[in-house]
């Protein structure tokens, strides 16, 4: 019986760790949305963008990792969660799909879209 307890609180701790990690990530990359409020100057809008870019990686990271320790933990909750919102979940990913290339891409050169397009995308 201990042991059950033990278990419950593990995973509790180990999803709302994940959860608050995952919160922080998407408010970081939230910061990116007041780039043409608070970088004037075109150096300033590079400055921010490469401050807060990469963090794509770790927040999509985090995601998955979340819900694997969901889907471990709650399944029921789990299949619920992606039978009826499926398309939800679908548009989170595609939106960090979307905004890794705008991070690639943003500065070429050779660019179809323009700089001020990408930017959008952040």
């Amino acid at each position: 019986m201990d042991t059950l307890t033990f278990l419950q609180h593990y995973w509790w701790f180990i999803i709302s760790l994940l959860g608050a990690l995952l919160v922080f990530l998407l408010f970081v990359q939230g910061g990116q949305a007041l780039l043409y409020r608070i970088g004037h100057t075109d150096e300033e809008r590079n400055l921010i963008v490469h401050s807060l870019g990469r963090k794509w990686e770790l927040t999509f990271t985090t995601l998955v990792t979340f819900g694997g320790a969901f889907f471990a933990s709650f399944p029921l909750f789990y299949s619920t969660s992606f039978g009826g919102a499926v398309y939800v979940w679908m548009a989170i990913l595609l939106c960090f799909v979307v905004q890794a290339v705008a991070y690639e891409y943003r500065r070429k050169p050779s660019n179809v879209f323009g700089e001020r397009t990408y930017d959008a995308f952040l």
